[in-house]
C-alpha cells in the first residue's frame, strides 16, 4: 500500500517526529494531543516503506497505527497501555475542536511543502472561516495574490495574480465546475458562492503550471478538494443554526412592497461523517445548508459633464476645462437571499489493495428575490452651470425618470463524480469521472415612468474625485406637479443551462517527495462544454399616465437631502391589459430570439511529464497538447429590430503544445526554491463568440433631449476571437520553522500573454442617438509582472497565551497594447488587476474558556473592468478594505456559541471612471452583518 521512502528521523517529541515523517513521506498523520502528550519517539534511518517506517517510528511508545491507507494514517493510544504519570481524565473525541482542525491546517502546510509546484491552500474550518455562507470565494481571499470579485456584501469570483476570474480554470477533485457566467451570458467565471464549504476540506490554488496542471488558465487552477470520511477518526458531527442581523434597513418597510424584512435573516447547515464495515472500509460524508437573509442596499450613480474653460458642453476632457454632473441616480434596493442545499459522498476503501473509490453528489439553489426603485434627474444639455442664492452651483433639470425593476433571479448548480485511485508498490492508476450543471432563470418585470418640468434648477454639492455629486433640498423637482406618462414597459425571462461532462484517468510511476531516479506522470482528458441561453422580452405600449401609481412616503435614502417618491407597480402588475401596437409586436418577436444562442465545445487534452528525483533536487519536465473544436449557433441579426428567421452556425478549434519545465530543490534548514517556465492558454468565453448583436434602449433611451449619457446600449459577440496564449516565469523561496507550522515565502511571477482578449466599449451613433457599443477583441499583447510575500505561523506562544497568525502582500504591474478601432492605446493595467493586496490573519486562542477570537483583513487596490474607446471611458472598481471579527467559546461540551461581526470598518463598494479611474461613478451601502451561531460538535 505504500511507497518506498528514505528515512532519518530524529529522535523527538511526537508532533516534532509526526511533522518529520510527513515531510519525508507525504503521509499526513492524524493524532489527538490528549494521545500524544508527553511522547518521546526513537529514531528511524533507513530505506524503507512509508508504513513499515511508521510502525518502527511507534516502536516501543504506547501508540499504534489504527489506519492506514496509503495517504494517511491514525494514530491512536494503545487500549492496554496504561500511563501512571497522567491523570485520569475523560478522552478526547475524533471531533474535538483544536484536534480535528489543527489537523486540517497541518495538511495545508505539508501539501506546500511537498508539492512540485506553486501552491497555496487554504482549509476549511468552520470556526475560523467567518460569515454565515462561509464560501470558498471568502476563504480564498485570505491566499496571496488572490482579489475578491464582489457580488455586493460578499466575494462572489476571484482573480488571482492580476488575471481575470474567466482564465482560471476551478474544479471539484478534478472535475471542471460548470458556470453559465454573471446571468447567463456565457462567461467561464465560476460562482464561488454557489459551491458549499461544507463538502471541501481543503482548496489547492495552483500558480505555477506543469503538464500535469490543466492547461487552459493563465491566473490559476482552483482546486477544490473533497472532504473524506477517511480523514478523521470515527464519527464526525457538526451542526450550527444561527441568527443574522443586517444594520441596513434601506427602503424596505417604505416602498409599499410586502415581504422583504429590513434587518433579520436565520441559517442553519450540518456535516456528518462515519466509517463503517467490518474492517471500517465504507464511509460517508453527508452535509446540508440552509440560509435566508435581508441584504438591502441603496446604489448612488452619477453622469459627468465635460465643459471647457469658458463653460460650454464638450464631449471629452479638454485642458483648462471642469467637470460637473449630468444626471443623479438614486436605486434603493430590497433584497432576500436564500440558499438551499446538501451534498453526499459515499467512500469504498477495502484494507490491504490500495483501493479508494468514491461516488459523490451535490445540489444547491440560490434564489434572490429583488425590487428595485430608481429616481434620476437628467441635466437639461447646452444650459451651463450656474449658481443659486446661497453660492451652490446648480443645473437646470430637462426631465425626471422614476423607475421599478423586480427580479426573481434563480441560480442552481448540480454535480456528481466518481473517483477510483489504485495504489501498488511504485504506481499509481487513477480514473476519474462526472458531470457538472448550472442553470440560470430570472423573472424581470420593467416600468419606468418620466416626467418634464418646467424651469426646475437643482443645487448640488460634491466632488466626483472622493464622492458624489449630491442634489441638495431647496430644489425639490420631484415635487412638481407635473403628470408621469410611462416611457418603458418591458418584461424579461431569462433561462440558460450549462453542462459539462468530463473524463480523465492518469497514472503516475515513482513520483513523490522522496522518489529517487526516473518518474513518470502520463494522462489524459476528455470534456465537453454544452450551453444554451433562451432570453424573451415582452415590449408594451407606452404613453399612459403613471401617476396614479406615485407612492410618496417621505423616505430620504442614503446621500440624499430630498425624498422622491416611488412607482409603486406591484409584481404581479396586470400585463394583460397592456397592448403592443405593430412595432412593439415586431420588437417583441426580435428580443424573443435575438439573446437566444447555443456553443459547444469539445476538449481533449494528452500529457506526458518526466520526473528525475536526486536527493535535493526535482527536475520536471514535460508537454501538454491541448486540442479544442467548437460550434456556435447565433441568431441571425437584422439590425433595423425586426424578427430574422435562422441561425448562423460558426465552427472553430485550434491545438496548442504546452511545454513545461519546473526545478525544485530543498536547502538545509528547511529552504525549498521553485523555478518554473510554462505556457498556459485562456478560452474566450462562450458568450464572447456566440452573442448576437443586441440593442437595449431601457431607461432614458427615449429622451433624446436628456443629457445623461448614454441612451442605448449595443452588444456584439466576435466569432473570429483567438484564444489568448501565455508563457508564465514563476521563481518562489519558503523557509519553513517552527515544527512546520511556520512559513515565511516570497514569490516572483512574470506571464506575457498574445492575444489577450479585453471588451472594447465605443460610442456610436445609431438612428441619431448617441449609443454604447461593447465587442470583445483581441489585444496585440499584453503582460503582468509582480511580487508576493507571504508568512504565517500557528500554534505560537506569547505572554502565556497561543496565537495562530499570517499576513500577505503582492505588488503588481501590467501593460496592454489594444486597438480602439483606429488607434493603438496603451494602459498600465489588465483587467481585474490591481496593484497592491494585503491580507492578513490573526487567531487568539484562549483555552480558559475553550474557545478563540479571530480577525481577517482585507485590502484590494482599485482596478480596471472595462476598457473605454478613450482611456478617459474606462471604468473600475474602487480599492476596498474588509475587515471581519468572530470570537466563539464553548459553554458546554459539544456546544459553543459563536459571534461575528462582517464588515466592521463599514468599507463600502465604490465604482470608478476616467483614464485613472480618478472619478467615482457609483457608491453602494449594504451596511454590516452580525451573526449569532450556536454550534453542536
Amino acid at each position: 500500500m505504500a511507497a518506498t521512502h528514505s528515512f532519518n528521523i530524529p529522535a523527538g517529541s511526537a508532533s516534532e517526529a509526526f511533522d518529520t515523517y510527513q515531510r519525508q513521506s507525504g503521509i499526513s498523520v492524524l493524532a489527538t494531543g490528549a494521545d500524544t502528550k508527553g511522547i518521546h519517539l526513537a529514531p528511524v534511518s533507513g530505506t524503507m516503506t512509508d508504513q513499515a517506517a511508521l510502525q518502527a517510528l511507534l516502536r516501543g511508545s504506547p501508540l499504534l497505527v489504527k489506519k492506514f491507507n496509503g495517504k494517511a494514517a491514525v494514530v491512536v493510544s494503545a487500549p492496554s497501555v496504561a500511563r501512571k504519570a497522567t491523570p485520569p481524565k475523560k478522552t478526547a473525541e475524533a471531533n474535538d475542536i483544536e484536534t480535528l482542525f489543527v489537523t486540517g491546517h497541518r495538511s495545508v502546510q505539508s501539501n506546500k511543502r511537498t508539492s512540485d509546484v506553486i501552491v497555496d491552500s487554504i482549509s476549511y474550518d468552520p470556526f475560523e472561516n467567518l460569515g454565515g455562507t462561509s464560501s470558498i470565494a471568502s476563504s480564498l481571499v485570505l491566499i496571496p495574490g488572490v482579489a475578491g470579485i464582489v457580488d455586493a456584501d460578499e466575494p462572489r469570483y476571484v482573480s488571482v495574480r492580476g488575471i481575470a476570474p474567466d482564465l482560471n480554470q476551478t474544479t471539484v477533485d478534478g472535475i471542471t465546475m460548470a458556470s453559465v457566467g454573471q446571468s447567463g451570458g456565457g462567461s467561464r467565471q465560476v460562482n464561488l458562492q454557489d459551491m458549499p464549504a461544507e463538502m471541501i476540506n481543503r482548496t489547492d490554488v495552483y500558480k505555477s503550471f506543469t503538464a500535469e496542471q490543466d492547461g487552459d488558465a493563465l491566473g490559476a487552477v482552483i482546486d477544490m478538494q473533497p472532504m473524506s470520511a477517511f480523514s478523521h477518526q470515527g464519527l464526525y458531527k457538526y451542526f450550527d443554526g444561527y441568527g443574522i442581523y443586517s444594520t441596513y434597513g434601506g427602503a424596505a418597510g417604505h416602498s409599499g412592497q410586502a415581504g422583504y424584512d429590513r434587518h433579520w435573516g436565520e441559517g442553519a447547515k450540518g456535516i456528518i461523517s462515519d466509517t463503517f464495515g467490518k474492517d471500517k472500509e465504507f464511509g460517508f460524508v453527508l452535509s446540508s445548508r440552509y440560509q435566508v437573509r435581508a441584504r438591502n442596499s441603496t446604489k448612488d450613480w452619477q453622469s459627468l459633464q465635460y465643459f471647457d474653460p469658458k463653460g460650454h458642453d464638450v464631449s471629452a476632457p479638454v485642458e483648462g476645462g471642469s467637470v460637473g454632473p449630468s444626471a443623479f441616480h438614486t436605486g434603493n434596493f430590497q433584497n432576500e437571499l436564500t440558499t438551499v442545499g446538501g451534498s453526499g459522498r459515499l467512500e469504498w476503501q477495502p484494507i490491504g489493495t490500495g483501493l479508494h473509490a468514491s461516488v459523490m453528489g451535490w445540489s444547491y439553489v440560490r434564489w434572490e428575490n429583488s425590487t428595485m426603485d430608481d429616481a434620476q434627474y437628467y441635466r437639461k444639455s447646452n444650459t451651463g452651470i450656474g449658481q443659486d442664492t446661497n453660492g451652490l452651483d446648480e443645473i437646470q433639470i430637462n426631465s425626471l425618470y422614476l423607475k421599478r425593476r423586480q427580479d426573481q433571479w434563480r441560480r442552481q448548480h448540480n454535480g456528481i463524480l466518481g473517483d477510483l485511485d489504485w495504489t501498488r508498490g511504485r504506481s499509481n492508476f487513477r480514473i476519474r469521472a462526472g458531470e457538472t450543471t448550472e442553470t440560470y432563470d430570472n423573472d424581470e418585470p420593467y416600468i419606468q415612468a418620466r416626467t418634464y418640468p418646467k424651469n426646475i434648477w437643482a443645487s448640488y454639492t460634491g466632488n466626483p474625485t472622493s464622492g458624489l455629486y449630491e442634489a441638495t433640498a431647496g430644489s425639490n423637482a420631484f415635487s412638481s406637479t407635473a403628470q408621469y406618462a410611462a416611457s418603458s414597459i418591458t418584461h424579461l425571462q431569462q433561462h440558460a443551462w450549462e453542462g459539462i461532462p468530463t473524463a480523465r484517468a492518469d497514472y503516475t510511476y515513482n513520483v513523490g517527495p522522496h522518489a529517487r531516479g526516473f518518474g513518470l506522470v502520463t494522462g489524459f482528458e476528455w470534456r465537453q462544454l454544452t450551453i444554451w441561453d433562451d432570453s424573451n422580452q415582452q415590449n408594451y405600449d407606452t404613453g399612459g399616465d403613471m401617476t396614479s401609481y406615485l407612492l410618496n412616503t417621505g423616505y430620504v435614502a442614503w446621500h440624499n437631502h430630498i425624498s422622491s417618491p416611488v412607482l409603486n407597480v406591484p409584481f404581479n402588475f396586470p400585463w394583460s391589459s397592456l397592448k403592443q401596437n405593430a412595432a412593439n409586436q415586431a420588437l417583441t418577436a426580435y428580443d424573443q430570439r435575438i439573446w437566444d444562442y447555443r456553443y459547444r465545445e469539445n476538449v481533449t487534452d494528452g500529457y506526458l511529464s518526466l520526473h528525475y528525483n536526486l536527493a535535493n533536487t526535482h527536475f520536471i519536465a514535460g508537454v501538454r497538447v491541448d486540442n479544442v473544436d467548437y460550434t456556435a449557433w447565433t441568431p441571425v441579426t437584422n439590425f433595423n429590430s425586426t424578427a430574422v428567421t435562422g441561425t448562423t452556425r460558426n465552427r472553430g478549434g485550434y491545438i496548442n503544445p504546452l511545454p513545461s519545465f519546473d526545478v525544485v530543490h530543498h536547502f538545509p534548514y528547511s529552504v525549498i526554491v521553485h523555478a518554473s517556465y510554462s505556457q498556459s492558454i485562456g478560452r474566450p468565453t462562450p458568450g464572447n463568440i456566440a452573442a448576437a448583436e443586441t440593442m437595449s434602449c431601457t431607461g432614458a433611451g427615449s429622451d433624446p433631449s436628456a443629457s445623461g449619457g448614454t441612451q442605448c446600449s449595443i452588444t456584439k459577440g466576435n466569432p473570429n476571437l483567438k484564444p489568448r496564449r501565455a508563457q508564465n516565469f514563476d521563481v518562489s523561496v519558503e523557509k519553513y520553522f517552527n515544527h512546520n507550522n511556520g512559513m515565511v515565502s516570497a514569490a516572483f511571477f512574470s506571464k506575457w500573454i498574445k492575444n489577450d482578449i479585453y471588451n472594447l466599449t465605443t460610442y456610436q451613433m445609431y438612428q441619431g442617438d448617441l449609443a454604447l457599443v461593447s465587442q470583445p477583441m483581441n489585444a496585440s499583447g499584453s503582460n503582468i509582472k509582480g511580487v508576493e510575500f507571504n508568512v504565517m505561523n500557528r500554534n505560537m506562544s506569547l505572554w502565556g497565551q497561543v496565537f495562530d497568525a499570517s499576513a500577505n502582500a503582492t505588488w503588481m504591474q501590467g501593460n496592454m497594447t489594444y486597438s480602439n478601432g483606429t488607434t493603438m492605446l496603451h494602459t498600465n493595467h489588465l483587467i481585474y488587476q490591481p496593484d497592491y493586496l494585503v491580507n492578513g490573519a490573526l487567531t487568539w486562542h484562549i483555552p480558559a474558556i475553550r474557545g478563540a477570537l479571530r480577525a481577517t483583513a482585507t485590502y484590494s487596490g482599485k482596478y480596471l473592468t472595462g476598457l473605454g474607446n478613450q482611456p478617459w471611458q474606462n471604468n473600475g472598481f474602487g480599492s476596498l478594505f474588509s475587515l471581519n471579527l468572530g470570537f466563539w467559546h464553548q459553554v458546554y461540551d459539544h456546544i459553543t456559541l459563536k459571534y461575528e461581526i462582517m464588515n466592521l470598518a463599514d468599507q463600502q463598494p465604490v465604482w470608478r471612471t476616467g483614464s485613472s479611474l480618478q472619478y467615482i461613478s457609483e457608491k453602494d451601502n449594504y451596511g454590516r452583518s452580525f451573526y449569532f451561531h450556536v454550534i453542536i460538535n
